[in-house]
């Protein structure tokens, strides 16, 4: 039996006996499916993927260095860059955190050291209020000592350069011993029992003079004296004599009336002379009546007032006052 085939039958045979050779050769590589599959192993799960080339900055121990690396984690990146961390470093990340682009990983040590010191102690100054002695005046009646103690402290290093030091303990190895010092306050001071040269130094004599008047030696503080001088300048400054007058007035009512500061004395006994300045009388009349315990009349003095004033005012308080004597034209009084 005849089988007619036109040329579409033979087309078709054709492509048929073609397909059964090629899968016949099992030999021959097929380059489309063989690539298609290594694409598929290059995103298999658990797979490595190629990491991309990163720039980082490290400083270490204060030393800055870039670095161009594979992206990884800082502990592989200190790896691949033979960087180990000391005990005594510190460092802002953690070792597995990731690195990124243009990281700055900064590593610092720190270090601490113990060190032992002696230290001095020094002595405290204590002051002690004694009323036998003027405003101004000190005694020293201890003598001050430093002591020694050993500190233990403890030092830390950043970077090999000192940062901090605190200190841990101290212990005394010798204590200190106070400075003690007296300071005088009393503005003006009677001393007793001198021996009081006053029947050979005086100035005027007068009817009243008493044989046996004699006042102590009063010693005044620097302020208090620096104002009685000028005082006396503003109540009777151009005479030696009629300074030394007031100034014997002026002792009598700090001996008699116990004023302690001269402020207190010019209020309570009404003196209205100008304090601005001092004249080397009134310096020197101060120092006569109260430095070589002189006197200017044997007898007691209060108060004083002028000629013109007294004559102005009958009755006036001076008037009824014990009057003892006048120097120029001022007259001086005892009370009664």
């Amino acid at each position: 039996m005849t089988i007619k085939i036109g040329l579409i039958g033979v087309l078709i045979l054709t492509i048929i006996s073609l397909s059964c050779f090629v899968h016949a050769r099992t030999d021959l590589p097929i380059q489309p499916k063989s690539q298609k599959k290594a694409v598929r192993v290059l995103y298999r799960k658990n797979e490595i993927l190629p990491k991309p080339p990163v720039t980082i900055h490290v400083e270490y121990h204060g030393k800055m260095k870039d670095y161009t690396v594979p992206q990884d984690t800082v502990g592989n990146t200190l790896n691949r860059l033979h960087i180990q961390l000391g005990k005594t470093d510190v460092m802002g990340w953690e070792l597995s955190d990731m690195i990124t682009d243009d990281q700055m990983i900064v590593i610092s040590k720190i270090e601490y050291k113990e060190e032992t010191r002696e230290e001095i102690i020094p002595f405290e100054t204590e002051k002690i209020k004694a009323d036998d002695m003027l405003i101004g005046e000190t005694k020293i009646v201890q003598q001050g000592q430093n002591g020694l103690k050993s500190c233990i402290y403890q030092n830390s290093y950043f970077n090999d350069r000192p940062w901090h030091s605190f200190k841990k303990s101290e212990s005394i190895i010798t204590p200190a011993v106070n400075e003690v010092i007296k300071t005088g306050t009393q503005n003006i001071l009677e001393i007793q029992n001198v021996d009081l040269k006053n029947e050979d130094s005086v100035l005027l004599k007068t009817k009243v003079d008493d044989a046996n008047f004699k006042l102590p030696q009063v010693k005044l503080s620097e302020h208090d004296r620096d104002l009685l001088e000028r005082l006396l300048t503003g109540e009777f400054g151009g005479s030696f004599t009629g300074a030394a007058l007031v100034a014997q007035a002026i002792k009598c009512a700090i001996v008699y009336d116990h004023y302690t500061s001269m402020d207190n004395l010019i209020i309570g006994m009404g003196y209205v002379g100008d304090t601005d300045c001092k004249s080397q009388n009134a310096v020197d009349a101060a120092k006569f009546i109260f430095d070589e315990n002189a006197l200017a009349v044997k007898h007691r003095l209060f108060y004083m007032c002028t000629e013109d004033y007294y004559n102005s005012d009958p009755g006036n308080f001076h008037s009824t006052q014990n009057f003892i004597l006048q120097y120029e034209n001022v007259k001086f009084f005892d009370r009664w």
